[in-house]
């Protein structure tokens, strides 16, 4: 049977919590409209939509819609459907424009475990991705290459390549970088420690990169001593951060 967009919208709100998309809106600057549909709730809808995909193609416009959770469950679509790498990556670009914060970026992210199988093809890609202007596609390259790269020696470090190319001013994609500087720290404190003090990041990432690493349970208190000594004067706007 295809799906349309007034069933799959239907559907969604047949899972919404009213309190939960109140929650979900504090966490969200400027959110869209929201119904409060849980993760696991969109991503078991997903794996369903994935298997009707081959036959119901139309799927793809179905998905349109103005809420949170009708873009959340786009992104997650793209990495639950069995497709070839060049598409998944035309699907990507075409959904790029969607994702317009944390949530939609995040949770789309780390839905592309396919990525680590491929990663000759999928690397140079993000590493041309983190150097965009726009903040949340730099931010999705990051957080991509933290998911599905930071679990091997050379992963990291374009990891850590990826966070020096990305100009990209805005708040949530320095957020995103001081997140992956820290997942690589954690995981190889001698790199981590050797980046920070090769100075690359400015002010802002780079203390909010050592904060992090400091709030990891993984970190010991010998390295968080190392990192927290290479800490630099906050300026006002950082403050106001």
């Amino acid at each position: 049977m295809p799906y349309t967009q007034q069933e799959i919208l239907a559907r969604l709100q047949a899972m919404a919590e009213p309190e939960y998309a109140r929650f979900s809106a504090t966490l969200i600057p400027d959110p869209p409209p929201i119904l409060g549909v849980r993760l696991p709730r969109l991503r078991a809808l997903a794996r369903e939509l994935a298997k009707a995909l081959p036959a119901s193609p139309e799927l793809w416009q179905a998905l349109e819609g103005p809420y949170l959770e009708q873009a959340m469950l786009h992104g997650m679509l793209i990495g639950a459907a069995r497709m070839s790498d060049t598409q998944r990556r035309d699907r990507l670009e075409d959904f790029l424009p969607r994702v317009t914060n944390w949530s939609i970026c995040d949770s789309t992210a780390v839905s592309c475990k396919w990525m680590a199988r491929t990663p000759d093809f999928w690397q140079p890609w993000l590493l041309a991705l983190s150097r965009r202007e726009e903040e949340f596609s730099a931010r999705f390259a990051i957080v991509c290459l933290l998911d599905h790269f930071t679990a091997t020696p050379e992963g990291r470090r374009l990891t850590l390549e990826a966070c020096t190319a990305a100009s990209c001013p805005a708040l949530y994609t320095r957020l995103g970088i001081a997140w992956a500087v820290s997942i690589v720290a954690v995981k190889e404190p001698e790199l981590g420690l050797a980046y920070l003090k090769q100075d690359p990041l400015d002010d802002f990432t780079h203390n909010k990169s050592i904060r992090k690493i400091c709030e990891s349970l993984r970190s010991t208190p010998a390295y968080r001593t190392q990192v927290k000594a290479l800490l630099r004067p906050a300026s006002a706007q950082d403050k106001s951060r």
